[in-house]
């Protein structure tokens, strides 16, 4: 049995490397929950061995698994998950009774998105034009002027053009400031100022274009976007104001559909909705 087990789960590592997937061992305890953070919310997640481990995606939180040993185990065994946004996880789960790290945020170590390795944070992948390059050190230079796709660490301090689409609730206002778009990518720009005396956490939003229609005849078919990268937090202690941007690849809605922002807070219930209405997006600004 114990060689079984041993061969299985070399197979789902030499699988997973071929696959071109991204493999990590994660020490768990029978005492302790070890938590994982994934970029985007999960749709499958599978267990190599439940007879040893127990693990659930969080119903609140999606893009969240939760994972916990029955019993001692001295053999590895491994955990999949599938991201909404295409992106396979492996991990080898090995015990250990008293593990370093009980959450693992995938977010900070910036995985998931998607983006090409050569992008730094906050810049979408360059459409250059001639001059757009620093002869001298190699390094694309701002994008305002030259062309190119804008940084999000620019478009972030961009003044706020849009004044009708918010929210206002426990002391909390959150605000779409803009809606931009360049060739076929798309900018949103969210502030949140906390005038309540208790911070405000928040992991991120979630982008959901709905039916406006509703009814027992009517049939919703709901689809959450994922954003391409972003920049900035939403997170905020009292008195606090910050102010984060997102790119989506080319956005637009048809008359029947709505685009919902919605925010839950971590570890309480002031949770905050907005709505974007269909003109909004598809008249988005063009002058970045």
């Amino acid at each position: 049995m114990t060689r079984r087990l041993t061969l299985g789960v070399l197979l789902v590592f030499w699988c997973a490397l071929a696959a071109g997937e991204r493999i990590d061992t994660l020490r768990i305890s029978a005492a302790y929950t070890t938590h994982i953070i994934f970029a985007t919310d999960l749709t499958y997640a599978d267990l190599s061995n439940n007879r040893y481990v127990a693990a659930k995606i969080i119903e609140q939180n999606k893009n969240m698994l939760a994972l916990k040993a029955r019993e001692r185990f001295g053999d590895s065994c491994s955990v999949s998950a599938l991201e909404s946004n295409g992106t396979m996880r492996t991990f080898i789960v090995v015990f250990d009774e008293h593990p370093k790290e009980l959450v693992v945020d995938l977010r900070k170590r910036g995985e998931g998105t998607r983006l090409p390795a050569s992008a730094p944070e906050g810049r979408e992948p360059s459409r250059l034009r001639p001059g757009s390059v620093d002869s001298g050190s190699g390094r694309v230079v701002s994008t305002w002027k030259t062309g190119s796709a804008p940084l999000l660490s620019d478009v972030v301090k961009q003044p706020q053009h849009l004044f009708h689409i918010g929210c206002r609730e426990y002391d909390i206002q959150v605000l779409c400031e803009d809606i931009s778009s360049f060739s076929d990518i798309t900018y949103i720009t969210i502030s949140l100022r906390n005038n309540s005396g208790i911070s405000y956490d928040i992991s991120d939003a979630t982008f959901v274009v709905e039916s406006k229609r509703s009814g027992k005849r009517t049939v919703r078919v709901d689809k959450t976007i994922f954003p391409r990268s972003r920049y900035g937090r939403l997170s905020a202690g009292p008195g606090e104001y910050t102010r984060i941007a997102y790119s989506f690849d080319k956005m637009t809605l048809s008359k029947d559909q709505v685009l919902k922002i919605y925010m839950y807070e971590e570890g309480g219930q002031r949770n905050l909705v907005m709505t974007v209405d269909t003109k909004d997006i598809n008249r988005a600004r063009t002058n970045v």
